[in-house]
Order: C-alpha cells, then sequence, then structure tokens
C-alpha cells in the first residue's frame, strides 16, 4: 500500500510538471507560491526530524527493547530525510530556474528552460503529495508510544499482557 502511495505520488508530480509547465512558465506567483511551501515544509520536517530523533523516546526496559525500537525510529527517519531532500532539489531547481529563465536563448535554449520548470514542478508536486502521508506517519508514531507506555505501566503493575 505504501509502494503504491509513493508511486502515485511520483506519478502525479510527473502529470502535472507535463501538464502544468505551461501555467507556471513566466509566472513569479507560481514560482513564489512553490518556493514558501516547500521552505515551510523543510522546516516542518526539520522539527519533526528532531523530535524523532531524540532519544528519550526509546522506551524503558532493556538494550534489547532499545536496539528494536532503534531500527524502527531509523526507518522513519531516513523516509523523512529523503523527503526533506526532495524539498531541497524541488527549491534547487526553482532557483536555477529563475537564473536561467533571464538569460538569452543563445546561452540557454528555450527547451531547456522547459525542462528546467517541470523538473521543478515534477519535484515540488511530487514532494507536496508525498507530505500527505506525513501526518499518518506521525499518528502512527505517536499511537505506537502511547502502547509502550501503557504496556510499561501494566507491567509495573504486575497485569499480565
Amino acid at each position: 500500500m505504501r509502494a503504491l502511495f509513493i508511486f502515485s505520488c511520483f506519478v502525479g508530480g510527473g502529470l502535472v510538471a507535463y501538464y502544468g509547465q505551461p501555467l507556471a512558465h513566466d509566472n513569479g506567483d507560481s514560482i513564489l507560491i512553490i518556493i514558501t511551501v516547500m521552505t515551510v515544509f523543510a522546516g516542518f520536517l526539520v522539527a519533526i526530524i528532531t523530535i524523532l530523533g531524540d532519544p528519550g523516546l526509546i522506551p524503558s526496559g532493556s538494550w534489547r527493547v532499545a536496539e528494536l525500537r532503534r531500527n524502527n525510529i531509523e526507518a522513519r527517519l531516513i523516509t523523512h530525510i529523503w523527503l526533506f531532500v526532495l524539498y531541497l532539489i524541488a527549491i534547487g531547481f526553482l532557483f536555477t530556474g529563475a537564473l536561467l529563465n533571464k538569460a538569452h536563448e543563445d546561452v540557454v535554449s528555450m527547451a531547456w528552460k522547459i525542462w528546467i520548470e517541470r523538473l521543478y514542478l515534477f519535484f515540488g508536486v511530487s514532494a507536496f503529495f508525498l507530505t500527505f502521508g506525513l501526518p499518518f506517519a506521525l499518528l502512527k508514531f505517536q499511537l505506537n508510544r502511547i502502547d509502550s507506555e501503557i504496556e510499561r505501566r501494566r507491567r509495573e503493575a504486575g497485569i499480565p499482557d
């Protein structure tokens, strides 16, 4: 299911990039909106990565419990870091496109400019769609933390599983 979601996000990003490029061409407002959204998302994601990486979130217990949780947290962090990288790639192509847009066609052809616009739309829209999965990942993480705390309290009270 997760792979289908990721695939759909990239296909959607590709379709928007290809068919939406004429709407973004020489449209300073769209560039400003995309750069603002990607920057806000990137800042938000850095905060999430920082919170998820806090060692205090590892449940108490033996080192084996901590090691098992470490692998889960590491997998989540890697996923979020890839999303952060997509934000940065989109911002990089936006910056490149904004600079090259003013270049004379003897220096940079119109075809290159169009493809750079498509690339920043592809990465920006794909990352935006992938961001829809972030609240669900955070919800799952928090519910797992709550379940771990309930389990810890049950053990302390001597209640079997």
